[in-house]
């Protein structure tokens, strides 16, 4: 085939396929691809449009994939290397990137395509990446963001989110046990997902980033700065235990249903699937003592306001 009969073959089957989520992507209205908004709003490494539209492309027609993860030296079908190129566009050195606007409602379609396959990897897979895309979008990459955005833009990727947290909860609900059988590695990091989709996303994006281990805190009374805290010394440094008091344990409190109480529900998610480092999320909710000026706060509340 010449490129243009191939570039009209993946726009043919590219749109069969977007049809089979017709309902869908008319709730959530998607920008089009033809549209130049693709090139206004980028990743880390320009314009995603085609990594979205791909994603929508039988596995068996999309052309030759190169890895943006140069050091990634697995072996990967394209479709796998398509979508680890996308996910490092949004969220490389978890920045934020403009194009997450864009990208959120096709992940969201995406997601549905793999729930009406049933799916079970790559729905954890969507999941995981998209709760790891969203914990970017915060008040700290605050300058990142494009002055103005659109209401349309605004409203479809804002009802994505809301779609995506009900999708999120009933994959929990129907895979909990199967869940346990994952790669711890791959568990923690789909559970800090889960945090950032239907909790909270500035933690979620503190536990990625201090890698479930460093804390950094400011204090707002003082502004004493503490850069030395580390997670892992919590069991074994009794003058970090004099400086955090861990919140009172809530195992075994959670119904499985309500999201409202984020300590309460993940704390017992961690427990259900089995993470070992479970133990920590006390502490991140615990009462942390200025070692400056005595002053009390929650930890993660201190570490959300930190200017690193």
């Amino acid at each position: 085939m010449t490129e243009a009969e191939l570039a009209t073959m993946w726009k043919q089957e590219i749109e069969k396929s977007l049809a089979e989520l017709s309902e869908l992507r008319e709730k959530l209205h998607p920008v089009d691809f033809s549209s130049d908004l693709w090139t206004i709003f980028r990743g880390a490494y320009g314009d995603i449009r085609e990594d979205v539209a791909f994603l929508f492309c039988p596995k068996e027609l999309l052309p030759e994939m190169v890895k943006i993860r140069r050091l990634d030296t697995e072996e990967k079908e394209n479709e796998q290397i398509l979508f680890d190129n996308l996910c490092e566009n949004l969220t490389h050195q978890l920045s934020f990137y403009d194009a997450t606007y864009l990208a959120i409602p096709y992940l969201v379609l995406l997601l549905e395509k793999k729930r009406k396959e049933q799916d079970f990897k790559w729905q954890m897979q969507v999941i995981s990446e998209a709760g790891v895309i969203l914990s970017t979008n915060i008040p700290y990459n605050e300058y990142d963001r494009t002055p103005t955005i659109s209401e349309d833009i605004l409203e479809s990727y804002d009802l994505s989110i809301e779609y995506l947290k009900e999708m999120t909860k009933e994959f929990l609900q129907q895979n909990l046990e199967r869940l346990k059988e994952e790669d711890p590695f791959d568990l923690q990091y789909f559970c800090t997902s889960i945090l950032s989709i239907l909790g909270d996303p500035e933690m979620a994006f503190y536990l990625l980033f201090g890698s479930w281990d460093q804390c950094y805190i400011t204090c707002p009374n003082c502004n004493y700065y503490n850069e030395n805290i580390q997670i892992d010394d919590f069991h074994n440094t009794e003058q970090i235990l004099e400086e955090i008091e861990p919140a009172e344990s809530v195992i075994g409190k959670w119904d499985q249903k309500s999201y409202e109480d984020t300590y309460l529900w993940f704390s017992n998610l961690l427990h259900i699937l089995g993470i070992e480092e479970e133990w920590k999320i006390p502490y991140y909710y615990g009462t942390y003592t200025c070692p400056e000026c005595g002053s009390k706060g929650i930890l993660i509340d201190w570490m959300k306001q930190c200017e690193m």
